[in-house]
């Protein structure tokens, strides 16, 4: 997608044109240098001049903040560091894989990603040697560290948009999933189901062997492992007010730990427990804000009051 096409682009303009807000744009549309009277502030893609930068180095650091949050007590995804064997002499270390090793037979299955990925992407799910040293090897052509943490069981996956010690949103990410019926095979019901949703983005995850298996009646098969709105996950507001508030409160207690103002905190739900997955300080609502109106009223609130703290 072309910056210039980006929703908040769009919100970045029509605040400044309803505030009076002086907004200059550079380097298509990727930075804004906002002014009004004697304070100037600027937006670097999704980077608000709000937080720190240690914050959002932090912050985008993900075994870093895993680090952070356990310090400060704060339930979270464990998440281990591995350097790159081409940088590996920074840390001490003479190598990973017997590391590595060691939490695959702990744990039984892994994830793997890129220690400051973003948006789902160079993500793994590994159960075996074989799948494990296929997802380092593709994380270690394209990043210089590794993130590793145990698989969990997600019942849910939630995000918290915190701004100055607040929860300004909070939404489940729901995952597409099909419906057995007892009758059809995984690939008849999938071609039935893309038919109904043409602009479907979801970036399947399904094992060859399934797709001629026959669904039972009432099943659920869901389409993906990640919870990423950009890979087909679908937001829901949480109006839940108890809900609400034990992810509210975990959210901001993320947010206290790692010294950050804005961010968006994702938190899982699994064996009746909820943890924090990472933060980030990037806030993007790019699918949030495009599914209706209303939640696109509710991403420009936000970056409306964030621009004006910058401001005043």
């Amino acid at each position: 997608m072309q910056n210039s096409k980006r929703a908040i682009v769009k919100i970045i303009r029509e605040v400044c044109l309803e505030n009076n807000i002086s907004c200059e744009s550079f380097s298509y549309d990727w930075i804004f240098r906002l002014s009004k009277g004697n304070q100037t502030a600027h937006i670097f893609g999704y980077q608000f001049e709000k937080n720190s930068s240690t914050s959002h180095l932090i912050c985008s650091d993900k075994c870093s903040a895993s680090d952070l949050l356990q310090l400060s007590q704060v339930p979270a995804v464990e998440h281990t560091f591995f350097m790159s064997p081409m940088h590996i002499k920074y840390v001490g270390v003479s190598g990973n894989w017997l590391k590595l090793y060691e939490l695959l037979n702990q744990h039984g299955k892994l994830v793997c990603k890129s220690n400051e990925g973003t948006g789902g992407n160079s993500i793994y799910l590994v159960s075996n040697q074989f799948e494990l040293e296929n997802a380092v090897h593709k994380i270690y052509s394209c990043s210089m560290s590794m993130a590793v943490c145990p698989f969990y069981e997600i019942e849910n996956e939630f995000r918290v948009v915190v701004l100055d010690g607040k929860a300004k949103l909070i939404y489940r990410k729901n995952i597409p999933y099909l419906l057995g019926d007892g009758v059809s095979t995984l690939r008849q019901i999938l071609i039935a189901y893309l038919q109904q949703n043409l602009n479907c983005p979801v970036n399947f995850n399904i094992p060859d062997e399934d797709y001629l298996k026959v669904i039972n009646y009432g099943q659920k098969y869901y389409l993906n492992w990640k919870h990423n709105l950009g890979q087909g996950a679908n937001p829901e507001i949480v109006q839940d007010e108890k809900l609400r508030e034990q992810l509210s409160d975990l959210a901001l207690r993320a947010a206290k730990a790692v010294n950050i103002h804005f961010a968006s905190i994702d938190i899982i739900e699994t064996n009746n427990q909820y943890l924090v997955l990472e933060i980030n300080s990037g806030v993007m609502m790019e699918n949030f804000s495009k599914l209706n109106d209303s939640n696109y009223q509710i991403a420009k609130g936000i970056y409306q009051e964030v621009i004006e703290s910058m401001l005043s």
